[in-house]
């Protein structure tokens, strides 16, 4: 289950982040977006690391409000898939940017194996239990020797040891010590060829339009609960930055097979994954295209006249639902064409 000061932070501010983006103007999008996970210079020098390039296939696991996949497709060229568990997040990302965008696990990524040239996972790992099934779920859906970016936020101590009146730690994260992400990482199948501490700092005009964003969410939300909540994380996180307690490492690493060794890959290619994985594809499309439908074929108005207990969707919310659906059915329909392409000859 996800923590309630979790959902807020990662869902209800997403959407509201989102609306103040549409009153602002796009050009606040990228940085609102990116808030509290990424900025240029860190993301540069992930983009830089990874050696994306224009068509390659990324994957953001815990893409959030998408901004950062977003300044990837814009600077370097590539297909973003996003990948978020929170329903707001990705109708904020849909709405922001109208990049392919799916509501899933980061631990049961519906993608089939060997598919994505690259994946990123930003300041996602310290949020989640699990954090082995998540690495490996990404492995398996990496083309084999591809690069994986990830912005940690690593515990100087381990939490058994930390003092909970003097460091208490936000509620749903679980940060790991630098060894024990090694540990993680080696194995999961990842090797790290280099890693830095954040590089601090965006420029002005970037800090000033991400905070414009915050400031309008905060002025029509500010009495919500679930602001309350995200800015009490907020400030968490701050003070344990600040004490020395976390920091927030870049790292790059490249994905190494597992067990027995796997067949070669060309680089931008996709190798066949199980049929297992192809099946799963099959019938998230399917679900995806009989969900956009029913919504389609649905009057607003006769659905207003009902008993709200009798809905199957909220007649107002219905063409955000349609536009959500869409992006799935986009990023279903983009794996089917590169599985066409890969088997062409």
């Amino acid at each position: 289950m996800i923590a309630s000061a979790m959902a807020a932070e990662f869902g209800d501010v997403a959407g509201w982040t989102a609306d103040a983006v549409e009153h602002l103007g796009e050009g606040y999008a990228i940085p609102a977006a990116c808030r509290g996970s990424a900025d240029p210079a860190g993301l540069a020098w992930l983009a830089e690391a990874c050696e994306l390039g224009a068509g390659t296939r990324l994957l953001d696991v815990g893409a959030g409000a998408g901004g950062p996949a977003a300044w990837a497709a814009e600077r370097f060229g590539v297909r973003p898939i996003l990948l978020d568990p929170m329903p707001a997040a990705c109708r904020a990302a849909a709405r922001l940017f109208g990049l392919p965008v799916v509501t899933a696990d980061g631990g049961r990524i519906p993608l089939r194996g060997g598919s994505v040239d690259a994946a990123w996972c930003l300041g996602v790992l310290d949020t989640v239990q699990d954090k082995a099934a998540v690495l490996r779920e990404i492995h398996r859906v990496l083309r084999p020797g591809a690069p994986l970016g990830l912005l940690a936020v690593v515990a100087r101590d381990p939490l058994d040891a930390w003092d909970s009146q003097d460091f208490p730690a936000p509620e749903g994260n679980l940060f790991p010590t630098r060894r024990e992400l090694d540990e993680l990482l080696a194995g999961t199948g990842f090797e790290v060829i280099e890693r830095i501490d954040r590089p601090g700092g965006a420029p002005l005009s970037w800090t000033r339009r991400a905070e414009r964003a915050a400031a309008l969410v905060a002025a029509e939300h500010g009495a919500d609960r679930a602001h309350a909540l995200a800015v009490r994380q907020s400030r968490s996180l701050t003070r344990l930055f600040a004490t020395g307690q976390i920091s927030m490492q870049l790292i790059h690493a490249d994905g190494r097979p597992l067990g027995a060794p796997s067949a070669p890959a060309t680089r931008g290619g996709a190798m066949n994954g199980p049929t297992g994985d192809n099946e799963f594809e099959i019938e998230f499309e399917a679900e995806v295209r009989a969900e956009l439908d029913l919504v389609a074929s649905s009057d607003a108005e006769q659905v207003a006249a009902l008993p709200v207990s009798e809905w199957l969707f909220d007649p107002a919310d219905a063409g955000r639902e349609q536009l959500g659906l869409r992006n799935l059915l986009g990023a279903a329909q983009e794996l089917e064409t590169d599985d066409l392409r890969d088997e062409t000859p």
